[in-house]
């Protein structure tokens, strides 16, 4: 609240980036940074594709190829 009364608060503007991943290919994301409580200068970078876009599908596949479990021998 503190903040809010001293008007302290105002709207970070996030991006557009495109990261490479080696298995499912080009992600467009949006990069939303929040500051956090701690050291100066200290951001949480949140990063989040768009529902129902190609860069949502290749994130769900990401996320079911971390959570299935590995094939004998296999070392993640």
């Amino acid at each position: 609240m503190r903040l809010w009364s001293r008007h302290d608060v105002r709207r970070k503007r996030g991006q557009a980036k495109t990261v490479r991943h080696p298995v499912v290919g080009e992600l467009e994301l949006d990069v939303q940074p929040l500051t956090v409580d701690g050291p100066p200068g200290h951001q949480l970078m949140v990063y989040r594709a768009e529902p129902g876009s190609r860069s949502a599908q290749a994130l769900a596949l990401l996320g079911s190829l971390v959570a299935a479990p590995a094939a004998p021998g296999v070392r993640r």
